[in-house]
């Protein structure tokens, strides 16, 4: 499995944002980028991350699993960014 790393976040926004557009706004792409990243992160992983409606996007048990896992380890890097002198 090939996995490009860059749509973790783009996956996050979507998950807490539960909209394609809203996630577009934040993350300062197209909702059309969200939508294809999107497609193409549950391609690499095999399974169906989101159920897509007109109005909002519902993790499924397997995206609810791997937002769930990926939580705290994405808490922590942005924690450690943050506390970095420059």
């Amino acid at each position: 499995m090939r996995l490009d790393y860059n749509l973790l976040p783009l996956f996050l926004a979507v998950a807490e944002e539960d909209n394609f557009r809203a996630a577009a706004d934040r993350l300062g792409v197209t909702r059309s980028a969200v939508s294809q990243g999107i497609r193409r992160f549950e391609d690499d992983l095999g399974a169906m991350l989101v159920t897509r409606t007109t109005r909002a996007v519902r993790l499924t048990e397997a995206g609810q699993r791997l937002y769930d896992a990926l939580c705290r380890p994405m808490s922590d890097i942005v924690q450690a960014l943050e506390g970095v002198d420059g």
